[in-house]
């Protein structure tokens, strides 16, 4: 799916009679909508009145391990990230776009039928011009998803009743969960650094043997 904004619209929407219907007690303003239209970066988008707006976090990294710490964790082969993000004042931005910003939202309904809406808004040098609706439909039953929902279900109860999961469970409490540790970090890790090493012994072989 990759990354994506989340767009919050503070403005009325165009929704029609179906949509109000199967989504009564819906506050559309405090939805998530979704959008690839703008940076990407996981940020939230604001629109309000007649522009595009977010809020820009100001802070500074803290340090919450020490430099022995991190270099120990690293030894060990752990990834750390050894610092916290502080956030010391924020500021609402006005953001200058000009042309369409998609923005989408699957949400289930009152009856368990997830739908897929889709709006357009069309901004002209920051200002916003129209709010347009692309898409509504169901895109997915109530029935549908009770069948899926099912059958992940049934998936999972046969991961855990199968004999080498409850075999797993009691080698885990016996060895303190150093069994999954031993063949999840430690065999896997090594064999996956072999494997590396292998590739680029071929890649070798390739531009220079053959």
């Amino acid at each position: 799916m990759g990354l994506f904004d989340t767009c919050i619209v503070k403005r009325k929407l165009p929704l029609t009679k179906e949509i109000k219907k199967a989504f009564p007690d819906t506050d559309w303003t405090q939805e998530d909508f979704q959008t690839k239209d703008l940076d990407n970066t996981m940020t939230t988008y604001t629109i309000k009145g007649t522009g595009l707006y977010w809020d820009k976090v100001e802070g500074e990294y803290v340090r919450t391990m020490t430099e022995e710490e991190e270099k120990k964790a690293k030894k060990e082969k752990r990834f750390v990230w050894p610092y916290e993000f502080i956030e010391t004042g924020r500021k609402t931005v006005k953001v200058s776009h000009h042309g369409v910003i998609n923005f989408y939202h699957y949400k289930d309904d009152k009856d368990g039928n997830t739908w897929d809406i889709e709006f357009d808004a069309l901004f002209d040098n920051g200002k916003l011009k129209s709010i347009k609706l692309i898409k509504a439909e169901i895109s997915s039953t109530a029935e549908e998803n009770q069948i899926r929902e099912k059958h992940w279900q049934d998936q999972m109860d046969a991961y855990e009743a199968h004999p080498w999961t409850k075999t797993k469970k009691v080698l885990n409490k016996i060895t303190f969960n150093y069994w999954t540790r031993f063949w999840g970090n430690y065999v896997s890790r090594f064999l996956y650094n072999v494997s590396q090493k292998i590739q680029k012994l071929q890649m070798w072989i390739i531009r220079t043997l053959a």
